[in-house]
């Protein structure tokens, strides 16, 4: 018989229970993801929102959302004057915190020239856990926490994953509306480029 459990146990199950939830709720989301899949595995929209909920569809684009960073309210359809890539990701991450290091490198290549924006979409982690994130690592770009309705409306446009952070998920989306869900997995300063040289 083992006794009382140590620290580093309650912290291992705290984590395991954090990723099973969190692959959970992607389970629980469904949305098989609509469109097509191209050449590089990426999945292509037309933003009709033609899946989901009627209650849900098209939230990801159409709901309110707050950077953390600056309390500034935005809508992601408000900001296709350009290209842009959006994440969900979770402060727990450590694929999501790799990607993002790698956006550095990216915007640094890039410029203003691609938004991006970053989604939390951990129902555990609020809006000031966020903004400490992205302070601390000297990220940017505008993040945000990503509502119920809109994390719905993205798994069932998206597929399921769209909730589960450590596949590292994201979307492109071009300036007339199209939006592209690319491969999971870290992706490349160089693929980003093509990805965004597409639109």
């Amino acid at each position: 018989m083992r006794g009382t459990p140590t620290r580093r146990d309650v912290l291992r199950l705290a984590g395991a229970g954090a990723v099973a939830g969190t692959v959970g709720l992607a389970g629980c989301l469904g949305g098989s993801g609509g469109g097509t899949v191209d050449a590089e595995g990426d999945a292509t929209t037309t933003g009709d929102g033609s899946t989901g909920t009627p209650a849900d569809e098209g939230a990801w684009r159409t709901t309110e959302l707050t950077d953390v960073r600056t309390d500034e309210t935005f809508t992601i359809e408000g900001l296709l004057d350009r290209p842009i890539l959006l994440e969900t990701f979770a402060v727990w991450c450590s694929n999501c915190l790799r990607q993002q290091r790698e956006l550095v490198e990216f915007h640094e290549a890039v410029g203003d020239d691609v938004l991006t924006v970053a989604l939390d979409i951990d129902p555990n982690e609020d809006a000031e856990k966020v903004r400490k994130h992205a302070e601390d690592h000297g990220f940017d770009w505008r993040y945000a926490v990503s509502p119920e309705p809109v994390t719905r409306s993205l798994t069932a446009e998206f597929g399921s994953s769209m909730a589960s952070a450590p596949v590292v998920p994201m979307v492109r989306l071009c300036p007339d509306g199209t939006a592209t869900r690319l491969k999971d997995g870290h992706k490349t300063t160089a693929f980003l480029r093509e990805r965004v040289d597409e639109c």
